[in-house]
């Protein structure tokens, strides 16, 4: 692949990435960018968890987790307990609150896959995903 194409690609993949994300803001009366609903989901799956795991599972910088929990707290999304034994580590926990925004975010989602993605045949969906997750698995 030519220099002109790998950039080419990277555009397009960038493009189509965030005309997707706009498609979901726009379907969603939530208000939380993915990066909140990733959290949410994670915890919602995993359970209580720390943040330095969070942010190591989700490949966000510390940082951006705090600054990204402000607002699920604030919103009574996420719940944080500090451990008795080492006052230093704290665990988050996904609220009833933050399931239901979870599961409305999930629905709308499923939504704008099936509008996006029903110009592509089942068997192009699944290369597409194949091909992303093989991508992925080779930048680790």
């Amino acid at each position: 692949m030519s220099e002109k194409t790998i950039f080419e690609l990277l555009h397009t993949i960038e493009q189509v990435t965030h005309k997707i994300l706009v498609r979901w803001r726009q379907s969603s009366e939530i208000d939380l960018g993915i990066s909140h609903i990733l959290v949410l989901h994670e915890l919602s799956v995993h359970g209580e968890s720390r943040p330095s795991d969070l942010a190591k599972n989700l490949n966000f910088t510390p940082a951006s987790l705090t600054h990204l929990s402000t607002k699920l707290t604030k919103q009574k999304l996420i719940v944080r307990r500090q451990d008795e034994t080492d006052r230093r580590t704290s665990y988050w926990s996904i609220t009833d609150k933050g399931l239901d925004i979870l599961s409305e975010a999930q629905e709308n989602g499923q939504v704008v896959r099936k509008e996006l993605f029903s110009h592509l045949s089942s068997e192009e969906q699944s290369t597409l995903l194949a091909i992303y997750k093989k991508l992925n698995e080779s930048l680790d």
